[in-house]
C-alpha cells in the first residue's frame, strides 16, 4: 500500500452530551450503525485478502501472529498487526470515516493515532482474554486514551464478545503484573464483587465499540462454531506521549487524526507502574498469555 498523506481533517462532532456523559460515567459506549455498510463492506474484503495471504507464513510475523495448527491449507490468524499499513481502507477508516471524530468527541480535541490491529477469535478455541486495561501496557503521560472497536461480524456473548466493567477507569491503573511477572491483566487485583457487574458489548458491523484507556475489559472463551473478527484503532489525545516502547509500531503512529499536534506534553501526577521493554518485539496478548501458561 502507497503511504498516505496524512492531513488532519476538521473535527466534525457525531457524538450527543447523553453518549459522552455515558462515556464518563460508564468508561464505554456502544454507538449504534455509524458506519456505512460499503465501508463494512470494504473491510471485510480486505481482512478476507489478507487472511488468505497468512496461508504462506509459517511463524510470526511483524503483521500476522499465527496460532497453533496454522497452516497453509487451514489459516490461524489472531492477529493482524498495522493493517492501516496493509489496505488504503483501513487507513480511510482510522483516518477519514466517522471514526476519527468520535476519537476527538470522546478525548474532548485534539487526537492522533497510536496503533491499529485486527483481532481474530477462532472458532471453537478462541482463547479467553483476561481483565486488563489498556493504559498500562502502554502508558502514557496522561490516561486520555481510547480504543474504538469495529465489529466485521456479529459480536456476541457465544462467541467471545467484548465484556466491560462500567465505571472501572475511575478507579486508576491497576497492577498488571502477578510475583514478579508480568501478566498482561489485573486478574489479581479483581473481586468478585466488581467482576459480577461485567457487562456484556454486543454488537453488530456497522456498530463502534468505544472504551477509555482505563477501564477494566476481556472476553469469554469462543466456544461457539463462528470466528468473531474486530478492527480495533487506539487513538490518544495529541497531548499525551507514549513513555513506553510501542507494543504495535506503526509508519502512522502520532500522525494527527483532527486538530493540531501538541506543543506541550500534559502529565498526570502519580507513579506509573510500568511494562517490560517491549522495544524487541510483541507478538500479541493472545500470544502472551499462551506463553505465561506455558512457563506456570
Amino acid at each position: 500500500m502507497d503511504q498516505q498523506k496524512v492531513t488532519a481533517r476538521e473535527h466534525s462532532p457525531v457524538l450527543s452530551e447523553s453518549q459522552l456523559a455515558a462515556y464518563r460515567d460508564r468508561g464505554f459506549i456502544t454507538i449504534r450503525n455509524i458506519l456505512d455498510q460499503d465501508l463494512v463492506g470494504r473491510l471485510r474484503e480486505a481482512t478476507q485478502r489478507l487472511w488468505d495471504e497468512s496461508a504462506s507464513v509459517a511463524e510470526k510475523t511483524r503483521y500476522y501472529d499465527i496460532a497453533p495448527g496454522h497452516s497453509q491449507s487451514a489459516p490461524q490468524l489472531r492477529r493482524i498487526s498495522s493493517p492501516t499499513e496493509l489496505d488504503i481502507v483501513f487507513w480511510e477508516t482510522a483516518f477519514v470515516s466517522p471514526l476519527g471524530d468520535i476519537a476527538a468527541d470522546l478525548v474532548g480535541g485534539a487526537v492522533k493515532f497510536y496503533h491499529s490491529k485486527i483481532n481474530f477469535k477462532l472458532p471453537r478455541g478462541g482463547a479467553e482474554i483476561g481483565w486488563h486495561q489498556d493504559w498500562p501496557v502502554f502508558p502514557h503521560t496522561n490516561t486520555n486514551l481510547v480504543a474504538l472497536s469495529v465489529p466485521l461480524n456479529p459480536s456476541r456473548a457465544g462467541n467471545g464478545c467484548l465484556k466491560t466493567i462500567p465505571g472501572s477507569h475511575k478507579q486508576g491503573a491497576l497492577s498488571h503484573w502477578s510475583e514478579g511477572k508480568y501478566a498482561l491483566n489485573c486478574n489479581a487485583c479483581m473481586t468478585e464483587e466488581t467482576v459480577a457487574l461485567a457487562e456484556f458489548d454486543e454488537a453488530d458491523p456497522g456498530d463502534v465499540l468505544a472504551h477509555h484507556g482505563l477501564v477494566v475489559h476481556g472476553s469469554e472463551a469462543n466456544l461457539s462454531d463462528e470466528i468473531r473478527t474486530t478492527l480495533i484503532v487506539q487513538y490518544a489525545a495529541a497531548d499525551a506521549f507514549a513513555y513506553t516502547a510501542p507494543v504495535i509500531d506503526s509508519i502512522h503512529r502520532n500522525d494527527m487524526v483532527r486538530g493540531e499536534a501538541a506543543t506541550h506534553a500534559r502529565v498526570e501526577a502519580g507513579v506509573i507502574e510500568l511494562p517490560p521493554d517491549f522495544s524487541r518485539g510483541y507478538g500479541s496478548i493472545f500470544s502472551h498469555q499462551e506463553g505465561a501458561a506455558k512457563a506456570s
